[in-house]
């Protein structure tokens, strides 16, 4: 007798391959019955901004390496016809939007990114022959459009991309009201048009802080109650523009302590103002990304006091300046902000002030206990108080150091013995620190990890004998080695073929081998195919700089 699912499980399974961003999955069962047509359609609309054209999306290797074992024909072939899919999606989404389609497709977009639209939209003239149709180009170009003083109407040629996304996304966020998150590059007046038709409004993502200039704060306090997420790219002085005063009217202008979460990628010229206007969301922030800071602007941030809420904050990249005395009193300052933060869990720190005697302040201090640490720019030769501090997070998960290494060997013996009593982490990435690290300092470190699950690292003279160390890792599933190394075919399949269910999905990369004679193509396929049947996984080879690999292809590394 034939067994039938409750609905409610069948929807739950459509709405677990939409976690998993499985598209063909989704778009297999939407064929299949009409009963499960409505429900896997809405999941793979939902998630249609995971697509491969930026980063996302399973399909994403053929967009960015050429697979060895394609032709360039099967290739491009193989690239189209990923393409054509994405085009279908984003022409349906359109078309919908017309009333021109089986179901609403826009009104199942939760997040609004038309920022993967405008790579489609420049990917040659193939895709815009297959996107535009002719009641999308009439659309697009049935309008007036701006010539100098003048209002003429729409040539019969297509306007230019941008334009064109722009006036595909407006048709998109007038008739769906229930977007909660949106990415994008538009005009202030477009942006605060979008805002103004989306009460459900939680997240925010702009390329310039620019376009929050024209009270985009007041329309966001007055029409999206839900608000918590800004995150900018840049924000610059750019005449009439000025980023201090259009961000002081901004955070005036939200509802006090309801941002959770700030952040600003890039170059910015946010100042003393700026930081005192985000005083009015310090009971509320969760998330503080900053960047390109200047002393006077870093020197207000304590003024912001302890924030109760505080879990994951990055300081990066700040405009430089001299480290005089009242430099160092700023930086004592900055600390105990730091250290009155007492909930912060995830701390990035590059390039911000003097980071060693600033992370070594902080993380002595008993009330604080990292999950996270990221710390780039730094000598290990002057390391120890640090070190002596990091001893204290044995609660740290994830550990990122970048900084330059030293030759001499008690120096690397104190990174080991710090790093080996952080038994928890998971993942441990050390770029450029451990230039010098021999195989015997990671024999002797990983023991002490056995829950780690990534590892980037880096060293000198590594061999085959170093596999026993990586042997030991139960869970590892990330193997960046970026040792000068001299590995066999033959030594890497021993390591693979002992490995665990544990070690399922690993990708093993070897990037700075000293030379290719021992990698050949066939070589190297054979390990792709050992380790995807195996263990479903991935293999990547480099070679270390020519002026390396030639110079040292005589070398012979011990035993």
């Amino acid at each position: 007798m034939a067994v039938s699912l409750p609905s409610e499980i069948l929807f739950m399974v459509l709405d677990n391959l939409g976690d998993e961003r499985d598209f063909n999955s989704l778009f297999q069962c939407a064929l299949t019955s009409k009963h499960f047509t409505k429900h896997a359609l809405s999941v793979l609309y939902r998630i249609y901004d995971a697509s491969p054209l930026r980063g996302g999306g399973t399909e994403d290797e053929q967009f960015r390496t050429r697979r060895p074992t394609l032709s360039s024909a099967a290739f491009k072939t193989d690239q189209n016809w990923a393409l054509r899919k994405w085009v279908t999606l984003w022409r349906s989404i359109v078309l919908s939007t017309l009333d021109l389609t089986y179901l609403p497709y826009y009104s199942y977009i939760r997040y609004l990114d038309l920022d993967d639209l405008g790579n489609l939209l420049g990917s040659g003239s193939i895709v815009k022959d297959e996107f535009f149709t002719p009641e999308i180009t009439e659309f697009v170009c049935r309008n007036y459009v701006p010539e100098g003083n003048k209002r003429r109407r729409g040539p019969k040629t297509l306007p230019d991309n941008e334009w064109t996304k722009v006036k595909l996304g407006s048709a998109i966020a007038q008739k769906n009201s229930l977007i909660r998150g949106m990415s994008c590059d538009v005009p202030p007046t477009t942006l605060n048009e979008w805002i103004e038709g989306s009460p459900q409004l939680q997240s925010l993502t702009v390329w310039s802080g620019a376009v929050l200039s024209q009270q985009a704060g007041e329309k966001i306090r007055t029409h999206c109650p839900d608000f918590r997420q800004l995150r900018i790219y840049t924000w610059q002085n750019k005449p009439p523009a000025n980023a201090e005063k259009d961000a002081e009217e901004l955070f005036n202008a939200l509802r006090p302590n309801s941002l959770e979460y700030f952040e600003i990628l890039s170059f910015s010229h946010l100042g003393p103002r700026s930081i005192k206007a985000l005083g009015t969301q310090t009971d509320s922030l969760i998330e503080l990304k900053l960047t390109s800071l200047e002393i006077d602007t870093i020197r207000e941030l304590p003024s912001l006091g302890g924030l109760p809420a505080l879990e994951v904050l990055a300081l990066t990249d700040s405009a430089p300046t001299i480290w005089t005395e009242e430099f160092y009193s700023t930086l004592n300052q900055v600390a105990r902000w730091l250290r009155d933060c007492k909930k912060l869990k995830r701390l990035e720190l590059r390039k911000f002030m003097d980071d060693t005697e600033l992370l070594t302040q902080v993380m002595m201090s008993r009330g604080i206990r990292l999950s996270s640490l990221s710390f780039a720019g730094y000598k290990l030769s002057n390391s120890r108080g640090f070190f002596d501090a990091l001893l204290l997070h044995d609660s740290l998960e994830y550990l990122y150091l970048r900084g330059e290494g030293s030759e001499d060997p008690r120096d690397n013996e104190r990174l080991v013995q710090a790093i080996g009593g952080l038994t928890r982490l998971r993942e441990l990435e050390l770029k450029d620190v451990s230039d010098w690290f021999t195989m015997d300092h990671v024999m002797t470190l990983t023991p002490f990890l056995p829950l780690l699950e990534r590892l980037w690292i880096s060293g000198e003279a590594f061999n085959d004998s170093v596999w026993s160390a990586f042997s030991c890792l139960p869970n590892l599933k990330s193997l960046a080695i970026y040792a000068m190394s001299n590995f066999t075919v033959i030594g890497v399949i021993d390591f693979i073929t002992q490995l665990g269910p544990g070690n399922r999905g690993l990708n093993l990369s070897i990037l700075n081998a000293i030379s290719g004679i021992n990698f050949p193509e066939e070589a190297q396929n054979t390990i792709r195919e050992i380790l995807a049947e195996n263990l479903d996984g991935s293999f990547d080879f480099g070679l270390a700089q020519e002026e390396f690999s030639e110079a040292s292809s005589g070398i012979e590394l011990s035993d």
